[in-house]
């Protein structure tokens, strides 16, 4: 019987170390790093309920953990009227962590289900709309714009037209490299390496033509805000601060949302907007002037069809509708 010489061994077992620190990494990568944040911040809001309620989480009543996580969906759907979207990423972040350390819980479990059937009946599901910036609502935040003195003025020109016209989701926008970048003379093809609905990263292609009129052309705007931002690489989409200054550094997926609130508050309908209303506008105005659905999802990325024709039914509430026909 031969013996493994010492030295072997050390090699062995380094090799064998490195094998799992490489299984971990990739492991830790299976899932998006937002969806790691919302399950921390979902289980944290469970362990504390757990704590203030004298209830331990590896240690449930009536040995049920099923039966624990029913007890907190009930109080937070109760004091804090959370719809069913909501619910579901509570338990998700909880199924998510118990499975991290070893426990099995069945989020599907009948007694969960019921308690979810009773808080739509009593709460709802519909979720809170959020206005759509349609295409005279773009072209009316530009015209108030004005001259572009400033570089806040030509970054949030180009923002608001890139993210209109490409459809994109706010963390697609801001997320745009120059690297992402092909100009030709037909306009600019923006490559998205990753979005909500590419977990596997494949990436796509978003193409955004060349506008008749230059006021409104989300290619001049952004090849404009990329030679004022004097952009040679990395992120397209910076940190503008007091006095113009331009800070080398990306803009949060948050900013979407607070500088489109910021422009539209002159108007007076500021609170209703959010960052996906770029996007919401994009499908909105196309599908009114009569775009076809498979146009309109290469533009998107949807890959549901149903999805996309919520947008048509919320079109068509005021279009479609018995009051418009009845002679007032």
């Amino acid at each position: 019987m031969s013996v493994v010489p010492q030295r072997d061994k050390e090699i062995v077992e380094s090799f064998q170390k490195q094998h799992v620190e490489d299984a971990f990494e990739y492991r830790s990568q299976s899932k998006a790093p937002k969806s790691l944040v919302t399950y921390q911040c979902a289980w944290s809001k469970f362990t504390g309920w757990c704590d203030e309620s004298g209830y331990d989480p590896f240690q449930p009543p009536n040995k049920s953990h099923e039966f624990l996580a029913s007890l907190f969906i009930a109080s937070m759907a109760k004091s804090r009227k959370l719809k069913d979207a909501s619910i579901t990423c509570y338990l998700a972040g909880i199924r998510h962590f118990y499975h991290e350390k070893g426990v099995a819980i069945d989020t599907t479990h009948s007694e969960i289900r019921k308690i979810r059937a009773g808080i739509k009946r009593e709460i709802g599901t519909k979720q809170t709309q959020k206005l759509p910036l349609t295409t005279e609502n773009i072209k009316l935040l530009i015209d108030s714009i004005g001259r572009l003195v400033w570089p806040i003025e030509v970054r949030d020109k180009a923002m608001i037209l890139i993210g209109f016209a490409g459809a994109f989701r706010r963390s697609e926008l801001v997320a745009i490299d120059l690297e992402h970048l092909t100009f030709d003379q037909l306009g600019v093809s923006i490559f998205i390496p990753k979005s909500k609905v590419d977990q596997e990263m494949q990436g796509r292609v978003v193409d955004i033509p060349f506008a008749p009129g230059a006021q409104y052309c989300p290619v001049r705007a952004l090849q404009d805000w990329i030679r004022c931002a004097k952009i040679e690489n990395g992120p397209i989409f910076l940190q503008v601060h007091k006095g113009g200054n331009i800070i080398p550094r990306r803009l949060g997926d948050r900013s979407v949302a607070l500088m489109l609130k910021r422009r539209c508050k002159p108007f007076g309908f500021s609170d209703n907007i959010a960052g996906h209303s770029l996007r919401a506008g994009h499908v909105t105005s196309a599908i009114k002037n009569g775009t076809p659905e498979t146009w309109i999802m290469r533009q998107t990325g949807h890959t549901n069809i149903d999805t996309l024709r919520k947008y048509e039914r919320l079109n068509k509430e005021f279009e479609s509708n018995s009051a418009a026909k009845i002679g007032l």
